[in-house]
């Protein structure tokens, strides 16, 4: 089937940054912006939070506790096209690696610790990882978390090469997309301390941080592990480790959370976004899914989107 994204799609990155340019404040970039997607698709907001009674909870998660966690691990056995999409992908990985793909750029503000290795056009046109990103499980868990059906924003490969800076998201921080967003995470190695896990605080400890003056007001701060552990300890601290095909799941606009401190091995892992359709800074993307590969359902063109 043909597939193309209606004129109800928004360029809010662009908007922003022109916005910004010219001085506009960020509260108010983010309420033009959510208006503007308000004027084009009048009524779609409300839409996805109506065909929420649609959607089955989750099975992958406890999903009150992870609610309120805002992150935590997810059940491969809940989600069993876990497995054919981590070794297709590991299978592309070895493409890229076979040909030369897998070097960094000359130019590229993250080059020192986070290389972005496929995007969602050679994601996608797998299908087994399409299967994964796509299934009933978790479009459930995003869009009973986000309490409306979301829109896949971005679907990314990314390689965490062996560093020993830190900056930027290597850092704790809040992704600033918006406060609350879904990030799913798909080791494709083994990942343990030497080679950068996700590490997050809970949503609770997260807002103990935020709520002292350490964050100056700011959403956008880099905080050190000595400031966080001061507030909250080291035992707040959870770092998501395993095995390759390791499944987890993060609101990184509600939790605190760092990176891609890969000290001794390279990590790899896929990472999907979903938001909510008024989200501020994410881009309503056109996917250009073209081809009768397969026939989306209902529940899957609201998240791609698509008509």
């Amino acid at each position: 089937m043909a597939t193309s994204a209606p004129a109800k799609s928004v360029d809010s990155v662009r908007i922003q940054k022109r916005l910004q340019k010219v001085g506009i404040p960020r509260g108010m970039r983010d309420f033009v912006v959510t208006g503007a997607k308000r004027v084009m698709a009048p009524g779609e907001e409300e839409r996805r939070v109506s065909y929420l009674s649609k959607v089955p909870k989750p099975r992958c998660v406890d999903f009150d506790s992870f609610k309120k966690a805002g992150a935590g691990f997810l059940d491969n056995a809940a989600l069993p096209e876990g497995e054919a999409a981590t070794q297709e992908a590991q299978a592309l990985l070895a493409e890229l690696k076979a040909t030369g793909q897998v070097v960094k750029p000359a130019r590229q503000r993250k080059r020192d610790f986070l290389v972005r290795l496929a995007g969602h056009a050679e994601l996608l046109a797998r299908p087994e990882i399409a299967d994964f990103v796509l299934s009933d499980e978790l479009l459930a868990l995003a869009s009973h978390y986000l309490g409306q059906v979301p829109v896949l924003t971005r679907f990314d490969m990314w390689w965490s090469p062996i560093n020993d800076k830190m900056s930027e998201s290597q850092f704790y921080h809040y992704d600033g997309e918006d406060e609350t967003q879904l990030k799913i995470i798909v080791y494709l190695n083994d990942v343990d301390l030497e080679n950068g896990p996700f590490t997050t605080l809970s949503a609770a400890d997260s807002e103990k941080v935020k709520s002292t003056k350490v964050f100056a007001q700011r959403r956008s701060e880099r905080l050190d592990d000595e400031r966080v552990e001061s507030i909250v300890g080291k035992d707040a601290v959870v770092r998501i480790v395993g095995p390759a095909g390791t499944l987890a799941a993060c609101d990184t606009g509600r939790c605190l959370h760092y990176g891609s401190r890969a000290k001794s091995r390279d990590r790899f892992i896929l990472m999907a976004q979903f938001t909510k359709f008024l989200c501020p800074k994410a881009l309503v993307p056109d996917w250009k899914l073209e081809g009768d590969r397969r026939s989306f359902n209902p529940l899957q063109k609201l998240v791609l989107n698509v008509t």
